[in-house]
């Protein structure tokens, strides 16, 4: 399976997207792993709200915020579990997302086999600017690359209704819950619906730029756990939390073991303050232009 490898130069292509995508480099194989019992659906609450109801009205209301905050945590332990020989990934985000046009500013604090770094990056459809606290300096990436890393964003970052969506895909398995001011949608499986979800986030998480249906093909899902909770009242969504444990072909032949936490919140919708970027972002040399100058000078 073709990967992405933005962690390159001291992690600055990390930036980019949920998952950081040149974990994939850390990564140790694991074949052989025997396929995972099913586990049988959840069954609905008589006469409550259905899972489907909450979330059509959750992705009605999620259209139409146009521009909100959130925070966004992912866990990774990649490779068998209890050896050495893996690797175990920790990233933190906060910040802001417009949609019309797209423009993020999020801030990134990720932990890479126990390496700490801190990362901001703002992306608007004219540029894709990164920041970093160690040297105080701003870089702007050429535009082949930000538009490559542009595509490896979570739709749980910049597009709530579409993550929605995906999450109606785990279809009947979905059960729901009013609890308090919010209802919670919950899902428990292995079946062929969880890999049609997981081949989706894998593809931000692990940065891999194969179709959902490659991915899909070649994981295989023990578990997937997922709640997601909805304002009761007006509906927007509110956080969310995504357990599973998996084995994927990162390499011809060869199978490695994920276990994976995403989890997110989202909050201020239509309430933010507007992304605005740095003088200092601004006058960052544009990559294209370097080259032209080498290529004047040869």
């Amino acid at each position: 399976m073709m990967r992405n490898n933005p962690l390159a130069a001291a992690g600055r292509k990390t930036a980019a997207a949920i998952g950081i995508s040149a974990l994939a480099l850390l990564l140790a194989s694991c074949a052989g792993e025997k396929e995972a019992e099913p586990i049988p659906p959840a069954t609905a609450a008589k006469g409550a709200p259905s899972a489907e109801q909450w979330l059509e009205q959750a992705a009605g209301a999620a259209a139409t915020m146009k521009k909100y905050a959130f925070e966004l945590q992912m866990s990774q332990d990649l490779g068998p579990a209890g050896e050495t020989k893996g690797s175990y990934v920790r990233v933190e985000m906060q910040g802001k997302a417009e949609r019309e046009p797209l423009k993020l500013d999020q801030t990134i604090v990720s932990v890479i086999d126990g390496e700490e770094s801190t990362l901001r990056t703002i992306v608007t459809p004219e540029a894709y600017f990164m920041y970093l606290p160690e040297y105080e300096e701003w870089s702007r990436l050429s535009k082949a690359v930000a538009e490559e890393n542009a595509e490896t964003l979570s739709d749980f970052q910049i597009n709530p209704e579409k993550a929605i969506e995906r999450i109606r895909g785990l279809g009947e398995s979905l059960s729901a819950e009013r609890s308090g001011n919010a209802a919670v949608v919950r899902y428990e499986g292995n079946g062929p619906e969880a890999k049609a979800f997981m081949a989706g986030l894998l593809k931000s998480t692990l940065g891999l730029t194969d179709s959902e249906e490659v991915i899909a093909n070649e994981l295989e899902v023990k578990r997937l756990k997922v709640d997601y909770h909805i304002d009761a009242d007006r509906h927007w969504p509110l956080s969310y939390r995504i357990e599973t444990e998996l084995t994927v072909e990162l390499e011809p032949g060869r199978r490695t073991p994920v276990r994976q936490t995403v989890a997110g919140t989202y909050s201020k919708p239509n309430a933010t303050q507007p992304i605005v970027v740095p003088p200092e972002a601004l006058e960052a040399p544009d990559p294209s232009e370097i080259e032209d100058l080498l290529d004047f000078g040869t």
